[in-house]
């Protein structure tokens, strides 16, 4: 074989070699970059879980929320309800749900304070067609 032919040989190999150490390192960047997306998922899991954790704990919270937002519905700035959360005989259940747990028990797995949740609560029933009727002009 002549000595060009060899020179082109290792030329060949030391281009090939070249594109494969390209290729890990681009891969290795790509790893990394899913690594680290990964930690922080797991960082995320790990808190969602530890607040989802707490949540069987937060019984006398809970009911003390719902007797909290039981006088906010009687009260002159909720929605004047004389029977709170009592509607056609029966408890509100629709409002249990949508307050208690869509809103304020959201609210505190997000990391929300009592104090927040509950005003979060307030807010979202001054948008709706029973407090604005009972609230004419505010």
């Amino acid at each position: 074989m002549s000595e060009s032919t060899r020179q082109r040989m290792w030329l060949v190999a030391v281009l090939v070699l070249s594109a494969v150490v390209v290729w890990q390192f681009v891969a290795m960047q790509g790893l990394r970059e899913d690594r680290d997306t990964a930690r922080a998922d797991a960082e995320r899991m790990r808190v969602e879980s530890e607040r989802l954790r707490a949540i069987p704990r937060q019984r006398a919270e809970m009911v003390e929320a719902g007797r909290w937002l039981h006088q906010y519905y009687q009260s002159e700035e909720g929605l004047r309800r004389p029977a709170g959360l009592w509607f056609n005989d029966q408890p509100d259940f629709e409002g249990i749900g949508a307050w208690l747990l869509d809103v304020y028990l959201s609210a505190r797995i997000e990391g929300a304070s009592e104090e927040e949740a509950r005003q979060r609560v307030i807010d979202q029933i001054q948008q709706t067609e029973e407090w604005r009727q009972g609230h004419p002009g505010q």
